[in-house]
C-alpha cells in the first residue's frame, strides 16, 4: 500500500494518530514515540511522483521490514520444519527445577551482569566509534522530533532545547569534528553516565561473586560422639 499510494496511505495514518510532526518538539502536537513514526511517514507526502513511494519506504522502515521478514521466514520454516521447530521450542522452555530462592536471586544478579556489560559495550560502541557516533546521535534527536542541519545544525531551534540528550548530542552533528572525534565528544559528553555505569558493573559484579561462593553447612557432631567433659 505504501508503495503504490503512499502519499495517500501516509496522510490516513497521520490522520489516525492525530499527529502533526514537526523539527522542533515545543510546536509537535505529538507524544516522541507518534512524532517519531510521523516523522517517518512525512516524506511520503513530499515524494515526487509514484516511483518515489518504494524507496522511500525502504529509507524510513528498512529495519521493519527487515524483522517482518525475518519472522516470515521462520513462521515459514516452523510450517515445513514442525519436529524441528518442535525441539527448538522445547529447548528454550523452561523446565522445572528444585531451585531454591537463593538460585534465583544468583542467577537473576547474574544475568543483570551480563546485561548491563553488554548494554556498556553497545553504548560505547554506538557513540563513541568514528561516523557511527555521528549517525547514531542524528538518529536519537531525529526520534526526539529534532532534525538538525548538515551544514548549520545549530541553525534548528531544537538544538537549543535543554534535556537530557540534546545538550550532550549537539557537538557530535559538528561539521568535520562531529564524527571524527565521536570518541572525545563521548568522555565529554556522557562522563557521568559512564561513571555511573562502570558503577553499577563493578558492584553487580561483587555481588555475583558473593552469591557464587558455596555455602558451608553448620558441622553437627557424630551421633557417637561423646560430648567433652570439664575437669
Amino acid at each position: 500500500m505504501f508503495s503504490i499510494v503512499g502519499g495517500v496511505a501516509a496522510e490516513r495514518v497521520l490522520d489516525v494518530l492525530h499527529c502533526q510532526p514537526h523539527t522542533n518538539p515545543t510546536l509537535s502536537s505529538c507524544t516522541w514515540l507518534t512524532n517519531a513514526i510521523g516523522l517517518r511517514l512525512m516524506p511520503f507526502l513530499s515524494a515526487g511522483s509514484i516511483v518515489d513511494y518504494p524507496f522511500v519506504l525502504l529509507r524510513n522502515f528498512w529495519a521493519l521490514l527487515l524483522v517482518w521478514g525475518l519472522a516470515l521466514y521462520a513462521a515459514r520454516w516452523a510450517d515445513h520444519h514442525p519436529a524441528a521447530a518442535a525441539d527448538l521450542l522445547q529447548r528454550w522452555r523452561p523446565r522445572r527445577s528444585n531451585a531454591t530462592p537463593a538460585d534465583v536471586l544468583r542467577w537473576g544478579v547474574g544475568g543483570l551482569f551480563w546485561l548491563l556489560l553488554a548494554g556498556f559495550i553497545v553504548f560505547i560502541f554506538a557513540l563513541g566509534l568514528p561516523i557511527v557516533g555521528n549517525q547514531t546521535a542524528r538518529a536519537i534527536l531525529e526520534s526526539l522530533g529534532c532534525s538538525p542541519g548538515t551544514f548549520d545544525p545549530f541553525s534548528s531551534p531544537c538544538m537549543r532545547a535543554p534535556g537530557f540528550w540534546t545538550p550532550r548530542l549537539s557537538l557530535y552533528v559538528i561539521p568535520l569534528a562531529g564524527p571524527l572525534l565521536a570518541p572525545v565528544w563521548l568522555v565529554m559528553g556522557f562522563w557521568d553516565v559512564l561513571l555511573g555505569w562502570v558503577a553499577l558493573i563493578v558492584a553487580t559484579y561483587a555481588l555475583k561473586s558473593h552469591l557464587s561462593q558455596p555455602t558451608r553447612p553448620p558441622v553437627r557432631p557424630h551421633p557417637s560422639a561423646k560430648p567433652l567433659r570439664r575437669p
